[in-house]
């Protein structure tokens, strides 16, 4: 079974926003000495960033799953044609190449 996965672009923005905000965020948890107030904070606005994205993409549809469309299936032969429509070509069919010899004569 086949499905097709359409994201908008802004969805993929925000999610890599989140990741930089993220190797940033434990970066400076892991390099710096900060309180245990300070990670947390850290930690609650990363976890805000994610369920505000969440709830954006969901409300708007960002992110939608759906099966293949199958082709519609022609009314008729692909060779047949109406009665009234005649046949139709262009006045480059009716030149030999490289010659610009006509091959129906005037």
């Amino acid at each position: 079974m086949h499905i097709h996965l359409r994201i908008h672009r802004w969805v993929v923005w925000w999610f890599y926003i989140g990741l930089v905000c993220g190797v940033v965020a434990l970066a400076n948890i892991f390099s710096r000495n900060l309180t245990r107030s300070q990670e947390d904070i850290v930690l609650i606005l990363g976890v805000i960033h994610w369920v505000l994205g969440g709830l954006v993409c969901y409300s708007f549809d960002g992110i939608k799953i759906q099966s293949p469309k199958s082709a519609p299936k022609p009314d008729r032969p692909a060779n047949a044609r109406p009665k009234d429509e005649k046949e139709w070509h262009p006045a480059s069919d009716f030149l030999q190449p490289g010659w610009r010899k006509r091959l129906l004569t005037r």
